[in-house]
C-alpha cells in the first residue's frame, strides 16, 4: 500500500490554528497600511463611508499633493511608480490592517480589508485596489477604534506603503479586534 506524501487536511488545519494562536493574528492579516487623508491634512477619517462588513471600496496609494511641490516631473513619476509597485504587492485575498493618524486622536486601527481585485489599477491619477471590509471599528472611531500601538506595538510608519505584518519590528496582536 502506498503512503501519501501529503499531510492530512486535519493536520494542516490544526497547524494553521496553532500558528494563528501563537502570533495573535486570528484575522490572518498579511500587511499593514497607514492611511493618510491628504486632502484635509488628517482632520477627517478616510473611508468613513465604508464602515460595514462586506462593503467593497477602492483603497488608494496616492502621493501627498504637498510633497509634489518643488519636485521635478521625473521625481514625481518615480514616486508614483513606487506607489504602483506597492499597490500591486498584495495578492488577491490578502488581508490588510488599515491604520489612520487622525488629527487629535492619534494612530488608530479602523479597518481590516481583503483584496478583491487581482492587481492595481490607476483611477483619477491614483493607484487603487478594490478591497472588501472584513472588520471595521465601531463608530465613533475617535472613541472606539483601537490605538495602533495596542495591535502592532511601537512600530512607526514611514509612509502609506504596505508593510509586512511579519516584519521583525512588529508585534502583531489582533485580539483587540475580536
Amino acid at each position: 500500500m502506498l503512503k501519501s506524501s501529503f499531510p492530512k487536511i486535519q493536520d494542516l488545519t490544526q497547524n494553521k490554528e496553532a500558528s494563528l494562536e501563537t502570533t495573535g493574528n486570528h484575522l490572518n492579516i498579511k500587511y499593514l497600511k497607514l492611511v493618510n487623508h491628504t486632502a484635509t491634512k488628517r482632520t477627517e477619517w478616510s473611508y468613513k463611508e465604508s464602515s460595514k462588513i462586506g462593503i467593497t471600496f477602492y483603497l488608494h496609494w496616492a502621493m501627498n499633493e504637498d510633497l509634489k511641490k518643488g519636485l521635478s516631473e521625473e521625481e514625481i513619476n518615480k514616486r508614483l511608480a513606487r506607489k504602483e509597485n506597492d499597490a500591486k504587492k498584495a495578492d488577491q485575498g490578502d488581508r490588510i490592517l488599515l491604520c489612520q493618524n487622525y488629527y487629535n486622536h492619534g494612530h488608530r486601527v479602523t479597518h481590516v480589508v481583503e483584496t478583491v481585485s487581482s492587481t492595481a489599477e490607476k483611477r483619477d491619477e491614483i493607484w487603487t485596489r478594490e478591497v472588501q471590509v472584513v472588520w471595521v471599528a465601531q463608530d465613533p472611531w475617535q472613541k472606539y477604534a483601537p490605538q495602533t500601538k495596542n495591535l502592532i506595538g511601537d512600530f512607526l510608519f514611514k509612509g502609506g506603503n504596505l508593510t509586512s505584518a511579519n516584519a521583525p519590528s512588529i508585534v502583531l496582536n489582533s485580539d483587540p479586534l475580536k
